[in-house]
């Protein structure tokens, strides 16, 4: 018999037996799921969903960087990646950082490990450019299929501020990146077949097929689309993270590439699956 199980944000653990009554859990309390989930400062390393810093090729990315030039000069560092389920339920949709790139631009820190103190500043906001682009997940190492949305700090490398910082992102050495975000909009989705889940019914049909790594799991019974967020403050380097879809962008130097500037509280109930 499937046991179906939510947590929240303080660990205690709620079992059930059916879907039935876990649905019936989440319908009466979804907008104090999805308020708690909007009332917290989150970070994608503590989700599965920071992104490992390896070198990548920037000319395959797909045609949202077109009229992007790459600069071997600086580091590209995807701070997070859209499309996976992590492990708090949350899949963040395509578009979820467009506003809030325009609200942040030249007012975010990248520092180490979400410390916003002086001598974990990696680089100060105003040597800072952040900005999206779609690419393949092949791009950013991982073995899912189509594209997905990364966020990049895009850092002049001679603007780095800490030497060991420079050290690893250089020798290719595992680091990760990681967003500090607070969620802005969220829709629930249910595989639910009950009338009065039909609005929740209709964002899982429409968006289950998104998930990347969906077949990580043996079935997914409900998750969070995560439409907006906001970008906190910072986003920041961390030795270990839990989304496995971050990290440093680089292309190998071309002598003909022009330098042009570029435009908790959660619920868990998904079963992963058998190793």
């Amino acid at each position: 018999m499937s046991v179906f199980k939510t947590t929240s944000s303080d660990g205690k653990e709620t079992f059930f037996s059916d879907k039935e009554s876990l649905f019936k859990h989440l319908r009466e309390n979804k907008d104090l799921i999805i308020d708690a989930k909007k009332s917290v400062i989150q970070k994608s390393c503590e989700k599965g969903t920071s992104v490992v810093c390896r070198p990548l090729d920037l000319l395959k990315f797909t045609d949202q960087l077109k009229e992007i030039k790459i600069d071997d000069n600086f580091y590209y560092i995807a701070v997070n990646s859209t499309r996976i389920l992590d492990s708090h339920e949350d899949v963040h949709d395509d578009g979820i950082w467009r506003k809030s790139v325009k609200e942040v631009q030249g007012r975010n820190y990248l520092v180490c490990d979400h410390e916003l103190e002086l001598l974990s500043v990696v680089a100060r906001k105003e040597h800072i450019e952040i900005f999206t682009a779609k690419v393949p997940f092949s791009l950013i190492g991982q073995p899912y299929d189509g594209d997905t949305e990364i966020l990049v700090y895009k850092v002049a490398k001679s603007q780095i501020k800490i030497e060991e910082v420079r050290e690893w992102l250089d020798s290719g050495d595992s680091i990760e990146g990681s967003v500090r975000m607070r969620y802005v909009t969220i829709l629930l989705a249910m595989d639910s077949n009950n009338p009065e889940d039909s609005t929740e019914k209709a964002n899982y049909d429409s968006y289950i097929e998104k998930i990347a790594n969906r077949a990580d799991f043996e079935y997914i019974p409900y998750f969070f689309i995560i439409k907006e967020a906001q970008n906190v403050r910072e986003s920041s380097l961390v030795v270990a993270g839990s989304n496995h879809a971050t990290g440093l962008v680089l292309q190998e130097p071309s002598k003909d590439t022009p330098k042009i500037e570029p435009e908790q509280s959660t619920q868990q109930v998904v079963k992963r699956r058998r190793n």
